[in-house]
């Protein structure tokens, strides 16, 4: 029943973008560029840290690292067919076709917003909302299912949990 939701979400988010030109194009471009601009801020906000000899420096490496690691080991032990490759669809985006799960954009977009929100709210806040904007894009141009995004989305929550319950932070 959940894989059947999780298809039809998908298939609705799917044709909705590749009916609608502009709604598609943005899409790509989301999802093509995203990783640059979290990669970009991240940098600069860790070369900021660095610079002022943050204590938030440590935590704010390691986290994403740990993120990082597990949304790629996971795939070694369970490797999932993207839809747009399951169902034999167009992806508007070029991505291979297995290792759906979890969905590293989407982990390490959320995690590195969430590192930001322990520096800067305002940034961290406008970071997240994209982050989310970025999740949605993934399954809007064929490549992850609804479960990846929320899978990689559970893996940061319970790695930022763990965070802030030990002295990491």
């Amino acid at each position: 029943m959940l894989k059947k939701i999780d298809q039809k979400i998908f298939f609705v988010l799917y044709y909705f973008t590749v009916s609608h030109e502009m709604i598609s194009e943005l899409a790509v471009f989301i999802t093509k560029f995203s990783s640059k601009f979290f990669s970009v801020i991240y940098f600069a906000v860790g070369g900021w840290l660095i610079y002022n000899k943050d204590a938030r420096l440590k935590a704010f490496i390691l986290i994403p690292a740990a993120v990082y690691l597990i949304v790629k080991v996971i795939p070694t032990l369970y490797n999932r067919q993207r839809p747009f490759a399951e169902f034999k669809l167009k992806s508007l985006v070029e991505q291979r076709e297995d290792h759906s799960f979890p969905s590293t954009h989407t982990a390490s977009s959320l995690i590195i917003s969430l590192a930001v929100l322990n520096i800067s709210l305002e940034l961290g806040i406008l970071m997240t909302i994209m982050a989310v904007i970025t999740a949605l894009t993934r399954i809007m141009v064929g490549v992850h299912y609804p479960s990846d995004i929320i899978g990689s989305i559970i893996i940061v929550l319970t790695v930022k949990i763990i965070e802030i319950n030990t002295s990491i932070a």
